[in-house]
């Protein structure tokens, strides 16, 4: 299949919403329309005089669709890719006989677009379904005192830990294995120290404090206890008088110990997560995880019995080989031991994935079922659905959804989806995003996306962070 974008610039989108209506498959992209040949998707800007007409033309397995819209020359180009992303959804509609949940809205964060819109704007003009219309506002209501509850001149720290033992077959994420990490381990959390200790000497100077600590991975319990004790160490550089919450994303059950609980309690964290993705132990063999439920299980009550008072599960709807029986017996099993928190996620099959570079086939057909039982049957267990998020190449354009019991919503999960509140995070891939609360203004400042890169080019990392001067002052 070729996609074709004629004469416009809205590439982007085009390309989210015409995948989001297909499973991953590889797809030709072309600014030539002389490429309308064979199977194709011609999407198409031409201005006359005071008029733009855009258009939309599939011809695909022996079919052919066209749709089109003139509006006036003056529209903005929001507005021009809006109404093209329009006509592209209704000739898919038509081709697959099917609709998206989420319409045409393509992005990671479909809570901050809608609370900007009415309810008929968005079932209207971005053909939103009216259960996941419910589904965000319902979501507002909850993080809106929690948005009230941001104090002044704060920020959230974030720690990224990009190693894990093994590899899934379903990630995409800057995560590496620690065996292969080993040689230079030791040396990645030295530099982290220093980025640790240059941010606490940055925020002191520009009267910022801590607000949420966030250990995140890969899997941070992959370090040993005395590693992650060196590292806790360096949180001493910061004033810690007014953290609200700190979180450690223990996650595979399989690198949980005693002694690393106790180390990660003797830090202060009072939030972990142990991350099962499913109870079944056949589907766990098929995406590359060395735990079985028993270990979840193991690991979950040995948390409680040290204390812990937040914990969090994550599930993924979607994952290859699991059925709707499945994962529903997963969630069951979850539920029964009570978390705090429990994460449900929605198969997202990227390029880098080695699941997507095999051509494995997922349960797709069955994610939003799955989706659409987790959210009653979370309900009925007494969880709120608190932040969401979507991701691209989603099982039957799903989202991800965090609930939580009353009271026990995750501050920095919902300041980092929304974008309410500064991050500043440490580490490889890690992102600072500085947050203008009075204007709206948003700020990114990446760190090199690999640990060899980390490494190797430490003296870019601190000279980037100096712009988080020039942000505030």
């Amino acid at each position: 299949m070729t996609l074709i974008f004629s004469n416009h610039k809205f590439q982007y989108e085009i390309e989210r919403l015409f995948r989001s209506f297909f499973p991953p498959m590889e797809l030709k992209l072309s600014t030539d329309r002389a490429d309308a040949q064979g199977d194709y998707c011609l999407t198409e800007k031409a201005v006359n005089g005071g008029s733009v007409e855009l258009s939309v033309e599939l011809v695909c397995g022996g079919g052919s669709f066209s749709m089109t819209r003139t509006v006036p020359a003056g529209t903005p180009d929001r507005e021009q890719e809006r109404e093209l992303s329009v006509l592209l959804y209704k000739a898919l509609r038509e081709y697959t006989g099917r609709d998206l949940p989420w319409g045409i809205l393509t992005g990671v964060r479909p809570v901050k677009v809608l609370s900007r819109l009415t309810d008929a704007q968005a079932l209207q003009s971005l053909l939103v379904s009216g259960r996941k219309l419910r589904l965000a506002r319902q979501i507002q209501q909850v993080q809106k005192p929690l948005e009230e509850s941001i104090p002044v001149n704060s920020f959230s720290l974030y720690v990224s830990i990009p190693f894990c033992p093994t590899r899934c077959s379903y990630c995409s994420f800057v995560s590496h294995s620690v065996g292969q990490a080993a040689a230079r381990l030791d040396e990645y959390l030295e530099r982290m120290r220093e980025e640790l200790k240059q941010l606490a000497t940055i925020s002191r100077h520009l009267g910022l404090v801590p607000d949420t600590i966030y250990f995140g991975g890969g899997t941070p319990t992959v370090l040993s206890a005395e590693q992650l004790k060196r590292l806790f160490s360096a949180l001493e550089w910061f004033d810690l008088s007014k953290v609200r919450e700190f979180t450690v994303e223990a996650g595979r059950p399989d690198t949980i110990t005693v002694e690393k609980l106790e180390t990660i309690k003797a830090a202060g964290a009072e939030r972990i997560s142990v991350n099962p993705q499913t109870m079944n132990d056949e589907v766990l063999k098929v995406i590359g995880r060395a735990h079985d439920s028993a270990q979840t299980e193991q690991a979950f009550l040995m948390a409680r019995e040290i204390g812990f008072k937040v914990i969090n599960m994550d599930l993924i709807a979607g994952l290859p080989t699991d059925t709707f029986e499945s994962f529903a017996a997963s969630l069951d099993a979850v539920c029964g031991l009570s978390p705090e928190n429990i994460t449900v996620h929605s198969l997202s099959l990227k390029r880098a994935a080695s699941l997507f570079r095999s051509g494995a086939k997922n349960n797709a057909g069955t994610a939003e079922k799955m989706i659409d039982y987790a959210h009653q049957r979370l309900a009925e267990c007494g969880y709120i659905p608190y932040y969401l998020y979507r991701q691209k190449n989603t099982a039957d354009n799903q989202e991800n959804t965090g609930y939580a019991k009353p009271g026990c919503e995750s501050l920095y999960n919902t300041y980092i989806m929304e974008e309410l509140q500064t991050i500043l995070a440490v580490g490889a891939g890690a992102s600072t995003k500085l947050v203008d609360r009075k204007t709206g203004r948003i700020k990114r400042i990446t760190n090199h996306k690999y640990p060899y890169e980390y490494l190797d080019r430490f003296d870019d990392i601190l000279e980037n962070k100096r712009e988080i001067f020039s942000f505030f002052v």
